[in-house]
C-alpha cells in the first residue's frame, strides 16, 4: 500500500468523523494554527443572502444534478482541482459563491491534499460534491446544528 492510498483512507476517515461529531451538536475547538479556506458562507447571514429554510425539493434536486455534470467535467480536465477551480464549479451548477463551503487545497505543511469538497447549504441540506483521483462524487447530508455544512471554522 503506498503512501497516498493510506493518506487518503485517513482523510475520509477524519472527514466521516467530523461530519458524525457535528450532526450529534457536539463541537470542535480549533488548536493551534488554523487552516486556511477559500470561501465560508458568513456567520450571521443578512435577510438578502439568507438560505430558506423549507427549500423546494426539486431546487436541490435540480442543484445536484447539475453539480454531478459540473464535477465530472472537472474531474475530467484535472484529477486534483484547487479550491477555487472547485468553487467555480459549484457556481456554474448554480449554486450562490457566498454560500460555498469549500475545504482546504494544501495541508498545514504545504503539501497538496488528495481530495477537495465543498458544499452548500440549502435549507436543511447541504449538498457536497467530492473530486478524488478525477473522479467525482454528489450527495446530500442534513446541515449541521451551526447551520454550516463543514465541522469547525476554516477562515
Amino acid at each position: 500500500m503506498d503512501i497516498r492510498t493510506v493518506r487518503s483512507a485517513a482523510l475520509s476517515c477524519i472527514l466521516c468523523v467530523g461530519i458524525g461529531i457535528g450532526a450529534s451538536g457536539c463541537g470542535m475547538g480549533a488548536a493551534g494554527s488554523e487552516p486556511r479556506a477559500i470561501r465560508m458562507a458568513p456567520a450571521a447571514q443578512t435577510p438578502d443572502t439568507a438560505v430558506s429554510t423549507a427549500p423546494d425539493p426539486s431546487d436541490i434536486g435540480a442543484l445536484t444534478s447539475s453539480l454531478e455534470d459540473s464535477l465530472s467535467s472537472l474531474a475530467a480536465e484535472t484529477a486534483d482541482p484547487d479550491a477555487e477551480a472547485l468553487l467555480a464549479a459549484f457556481e456554474a451548477a448554480g449554486a450562490d459563491p457566498r454560500s460555498v463551503e469549500v475545504s482546504i487545497d494544501t495541508t498545514p505543511t504545504g503539501l497538496q491534499v488528495d481530495a477537495m469538497t465543498a458544499a452548500v447549504p440549502l435549507g436543511d441540506t447541504c449538498v457536497f460534491g467530492h473530486i478524488r483521483d478525477g473522479s467525482s462524487t454528489v450527495t446530500q447530508l442534513p446541515v449541521l446544528a451551526s447551520g454550516r455544512c463543514f465541522v469547525g471554522d476554516q477562515r
